[in-house]
């Protein structure tokens, strides 16, 4: 109980710590600067709550880049985020939340309002973000309980249909799986302990993380999609849906295979020097 409260503790200090070189970031307009200290932010939360990443291929060059990904807690954010300069969507409810709002704001998240009214105005909101960097879409439209993934709304594929500031969108797809706790496989009766949904609350579930000790995540990015092998949005969500599915139970069935860990010393060996 003491030492999840410190962690928690740490971690609110940690985030605005962050905050003000994320903001005069911002305010100069310097994109790769912030990228840089967001991601360094990410990092440490990583760090603090007990999260050891493990990462597989690569983030795809091409600009514009829409990442789909699976979606089972707040945690996949702080794990995007390590790995990758991108800008999260979460549903306009998110804003109102502690601390997890402010984690998404540091990054520039765009916050979704799903009212059948609001959708044209939130469509063209994701395409300038889109100009600007690497959008990224959680198209089972809220978080899974870790068994089994959810069906993808073709809805979401809308923008992969676009054509941004010249170019076609290209897709690329990534995984997030949690394999291990304290070294041992997550079994189906720990998936509670991880993934966040339902009716849920916020600040008890990450209490409980907090206690949990070491969680091995693995990220995999997969290869950029051929859009032109798909004919409609309802086929691309399908592809999608089936990389992503694979690559979960590959990592699943194959816990013992080692993966290169972000660890923050490789931040500053790499990262500081890596342009997007």
């Amino acid at each position: 109980m003491l030492r999840a409260s410190l962690k928690l503790l740490l971690l609110l200090v940690w985030i605005l710590l962050w905050m003000g070189p994320t903001w005069i970031a911002r305010k100069l307009h310097n994109i790769t600067w912030r990228d840089r200290f967001v991601r360094l932010c990410y990092l440490g939360i990583l760090r603090i709550v007990g999260i050891r990443l493990s990462v597989s291929g690569e983030l795809a060059r091409a600009r514009p880049l829409l990442l789909i990904t699976n979606h089972l807690s707040y945690l996949d954010v702080m794990i995007l985020g390590a790995a990758a300069p991108v800008r999260f969507t979460p549903k306009s409810e998110v804003a109102k939340w502690p601390l997890i709002s402010s984690i998404c704001r540091m990054c520039d998240a765009v916050f979704i309002d799903r009212r059948a009214d609001k959708i044209k105005e939130m469509h063209d909101v994701l395409a300038a973000s889109l100009a600007s960097g690497v959008v990224c879409l959680f198209p089972e439209g809220t978080t899974g309980d870790g068994r089994h993934l959810l069906p993808f709304k073709s809805s979401f594929f809308a923008l992969a249909e676009e054509t941004i500031g010249g170019s076609p969108v290209t897709v690329q797809c990534a995984a997030i799986a949690y394999t291990h706790i304290r070294k041992l496989p997550i079994d189906i009766t720990q998936w509670p302990d991880i993934a966040w949904y339902g009716d849920m609350y916020l600040l008890p579930h990450l209490f409980h993380v907090l206690k949990m000790g070491i969680i091995d995540a693995e990220l995999v990015f997969l290869p950029s999609l051929p859009l032109q092998d798909c004919i409609d949005r309802k086929q691309l969500a399908g592809e999608c849906h089936r990389m992503i599915n694979d690559a979960l139970c590959e990592v699943r069935n194959h816990p013992h295979i080692k993966r290169k860990h972000i660890e923050i010393k490789q931040f500053f060996n790499k990262f500081l020097r890596q342009k997007y």
